[in-house]
């Protein structure tokens, strides 16, 4: 993540967290990524050189500004202003990470062979919570190559408790 994105996001962070809008100018940007990342038209047109930022705080006012705060509308300007529209991911990342520390929460992505129960999903954010000393909000990812067990990414730390890592582990002290 760049110096640039993080110092946009915390200046966002700020008034959002001055004016109590922290919930819903996440939700805001994460819709707004979610909506680039779908079009493909959408994201080709933020990410070329050559057409102009008016035209596309146009558009971004016309897809969003019905449907988002004042705030987030002003960052999408000045980073269209400065030529920054690029970095718009990583902000909102960047936002997203300061959000959670700010409320003790943090992100896991759990992988597992098949579908888990909302019990296992609550008993695996609980332990792995007390892990790193916060609150974790879980992202379930189905991936039957690991053949068994969990497989836990919170920020940069991993626990791998996978069958199939085991194997290889074994594999290898053979």
């Amino acid at each position: 993540m760049s110096s640039i994105a993080k110092r946009y996001a915390r200046a966002l962070f700020e008034v959002a967290k001055e004016r109590g809008l922290i919930d819903q100018m996440e939700t805001e940007l994460n819709d707004i990524v979610s909506v680039v990342n779908q079009s493909e038209d959408l994201n080709k047109i933020l990410m070329h050189p050559h057409i102009s930022a008016d035209s596309k705080k146009q558009l971004f006012k016309d897809l969003f500004a019905a449907h988002v705060t004042a705030e987030v509308m002003n960052l999408l300007d000045v980073l269209f202003d400065s030529g920054r529209e690029t970095e718009l991911a990583a902000i909102v990342a960047a936002f997203i990470q300061q959000a959670n520390e700010e409320r003790g929460i943090a992100d896991a992505v759990v992988t597992v062979a098949k579908p888990i129960s909302e019990e296992e999903q609550a008993r695996i954010s609980e332990q792995f919570g007390k892990l790193v000393h916060k609150k974790l909000r879980i992202q379930t990812v189905i991936d039957p190559s690991i053949l068994g067990g969990v497989v836990v990414k919170i920020g940069d730390r991993l626990y791998d408790g996978s069958i199939k890592s085991k194997l290889e582990h074994f594999a290898h002290q053979l």
